[in-house]
């Protein structure tokens, strides 16, 4: 009887504090979530002395009755006088546009933040400057071009049947909202009957805006974009991405 005495008290003063609010509050509200991480700026390095992994190639520029030809790529290695390994590149323009590039994704960035990029990229070729070709000097007609974007970039056939980006990259010498003009692909000084290698970096420091996926992904996108109607070959050496936020 003395144990169920007991048991009875502490039951009472359990309803009784229950009864009373017994450290129950009605006005709680739960904390706030952490605010999101603020972007940082950041530098990418790109070198393609050591590998190509995660990098893919493609073309863009064209419609159907003048695809180019003679399409190809490949960690290869570099011609004498240089040394080492690189990213080949290969087209044959067969009409007087022609695209050629390199895409990659990166990540670690927040999502939905913009973010400013202004690029350098080293390439090998044996384009002269200041020669003669079939729709301009081979080293004068190709522009070497960089693009950016949260979405992947893919060649999509338009409506008119031309084979474009899917982003605003612009066209040769032209500039889009998604992409620069860096310069031409020619060297001074190499001879005009080519077999001459040599490499070169260029740079601008005009920026492309980007906005990061849901993800905290981005695009990257090098290429050279020929209105040279024959035969390029080079290669991609590295690139270096500068990456500040807006």
């Amino acid at each position: 009887m003395q144990k169920y005495a007991c048991g009875a008290v502490a039951l009472a003063a359990a309803l009784a504090l229950s009864a009373c609010g017994g450290g129950y509050d009605d006005t709680y509200t739960p904390p706030p979530p952490p605010p999101p991480p603020m972007p940082v700026a950041s530098v990418i390095h790109v070198d393609f002395t050591k590998g190509i992994d995660g990098w893919t190639p493609g073309v863009a520029d064209y419609y159907d009755d003048d695809e180019p030809s003679e399409t190809g790529y490949g960690w290869s290695k570099l011609p004498a006088p240089l040394v080492g390994r690189g990213f080949f590149l290969t087209v044959h323009n067969n009409s007087d546009d022609v695209l050629t590039y390199a895409k990659h994704q990166v990540g670690g960035f927040v999502p939905g933040a913009r973010y400013n990029l202004t690029f350098s990229m080293t390439y090998a070729t044996d384009a002269a400057t200041g020669c003669f070709g079939a729709g301009g000097a081979r080293g004068d007609a190709i522009y070497m071009v960089v693009a950016a974007s949260g979405d992947e970039p893919k060649t999509v056939r338009q409506a008119d049947g031309h084979y474009r980006l899917n982003l605003d990259r612009g066209n040769n010498a032209e500039e889009g909202t998604q992409g620069k003009v860096l310069g031409t692909i020619g060297i001074e000084g190499l001879s005009c009957d080519g077999g001459t290698w040599g490499q070169r970096t260029l740079s601008s420091t005009a920026a492309i805006p980007v906005t990061a996926d849901k993800e905290g992904k981005l695009w990257l996108v090098l290429g050279a974009d020929s209105g040279f109607e024959a035969t390029n070959a080079w290669f991609l050496l590295g690139a270096t991405v500068n990456v500040k936020p807006q």
